[in-house]
């Protein structure tokens, strides 16, 4: 069911809470080659090696892949190293060189790699491969898939809120997991706040951070104040800083990547999952999976509103936050109409988790989109180099 009655009985108690500060002049208060030898594993004996697509750092997504990396070396006291920069025609070349350099569990850290992590894991039986974005598990294939869009959906509702102009900027790179549902979710996240009809969002399709700066501006330009990021990075929320502008966008500490006009970031947090799962390979209890993870089991993780959100952010933001994890509300639920009008969910209907991953369309709201990715004639190569070192 839509969550509009849940925001008259919040827009109500805020009345009152609004009538009685004024009385009181209270003010409100408002995260090479497979070895040709066999490799035979003992009990409790393993050494895990990631895969990125992209350099390590600590202003993307790797790092907090790294954190999970970091937690089981502490956990389990195993070995564990990387390969960076892996295209994904690569990933199999990435798979031998950790092989071969001991390692008999693999965590596949980039969801466009999830076939060829399919592909590798039905080739070679001596080795476990943990999937990113995967939809089919192997009996040495784990896969997690994490409900992105419950975290777009609270940062629609915060943008929503701490808007002044009604016009609101996305910025998305079109590679990342699950691009379509997270943007809708935004958008209804939103229109807790505003009608559909008046709901006016903007979408830029950017990669680089050239292409994200030309994006940030094109939205300010068309008048949008608070953007939106949904890309592997946070340069986006640092660059709309620097242009005074607020921002929701993917990390786990805003006061590092938007001091001044960040309202709330949101992050991924499966370094429990990747744990637990590494242990059952270990210890030979393993059963493969798909696992979905949001709010509930503590996979995405929003952080806290910060002190440039407007008074009540955090009552209103929460209040849905709590339905959500609970289960009490639902995100997708009929009727839904793309940004045609067209309708494509028919009303009273309630999207599964797979059917969301299938939405390739842009919803009500959304009133212009442009694509400012430019294709990358020489993608950077991996050296294949294993790496242990942390950031």
């Amino acid at each position: 069911m839509k969550l509009k009655k849940y925001i008259r009985i919040i827009a109500l108690t805020l009345a009152m809470i609004i009538t009685l500060c004024a009385c009181t002049g209270d003010g409100g208060e408002t995260s090479g080659d497979y070895s040709s030898l066999p490799y035979e594993k003992t009990e409790g004996e393993a050494k895990v090696g990631y895969i990125y697509d992209r350099t390590v750092s600590p202003d993307n997504y790797t790092y907090m892949f790294e954190k999970s990396r970091r937690d089981l070396e502490i956990a389990l006291e195993v070995e564990t190293c990387y390969v960076d920069n892996v295209t994904v025609s690569a990933f199999e070349d990435a798979v031998k060189a950790l092989k071969n350099d001991g390692c008999n569990i693999i965590v596949s850290a980039y969801n466009g790699f999830a076939n060829a992590a399919y592909s590798t894991a039905k080739k070679d039986k001596d080795i476990y491969i943990l999937s990113y974005g995967g939809t089919a598990a192997l009996s040495n294939l784990t896969c997690f898939q994490p409900k992105m869009y419950e975290p777009a959906f609270i940062g629609g509702t915060v943008a929503a809120w701490n808007s002044n102009t009604h016009k609101i900027g996305i910025v998305c790179d079109d590679n990342m997991y699950q691009s379509f549902a997270v943007m809708a979710a935004f958008v209804f996240g939103i229109q807790e706040i505003y009608k559909a009809s008046e709901t006016d969002v903007r979408v830029v399709y950017a990669n680089t951070n050239e292409e994200t700066e030309a994006g940030v501006n094109k939205l300010i330009n068309e008048q949008c104040d608070v953007i939106f990021f949904y890309q592997p990075s946070d340069y986006g929320m640092y660059y709309c800083d620097s242009k005074g502008v607020k921002s929701v966008g993917f990390t786990n500490d805003v006061e590092y990547s938007a001091k001044n006009n960040g309202l709330m970031g949101y992050y991924l947090s499966w370094a429990t999952f990747i744990t637990d799962t590494v242990r059952t390979c270990m210890y030979d209890n393993y059963e493969s999976e798909v696992y979905v993870g949001g709010f509930k089991e503590a996979f995405v993780k929003v952080t806290d509103y910060t002190d440039k959100c407007k008074d009540e952010t955090d009552t209103i933001a929460d209040t849905l936050y709590e339905y959500v994890r609970n289960g009490k509300a639902k995100i997708f639920v009929g009727e839904i109409r793309d940004n045609k009008k067209i309708a494509r969910v028919g009303n009273n209907k309630t999207l599964t988790h797979k059917e969301i991953l299938e939405i390739d369309y842009l919803v009500y709201g959304v009133l212009g989109s442009e694509n400012l990715i430019k294709p990358i004639e020489k993608p950077p190569v991996s050296d294949m180099v294993v790496k242990y070192d942390f950031i």
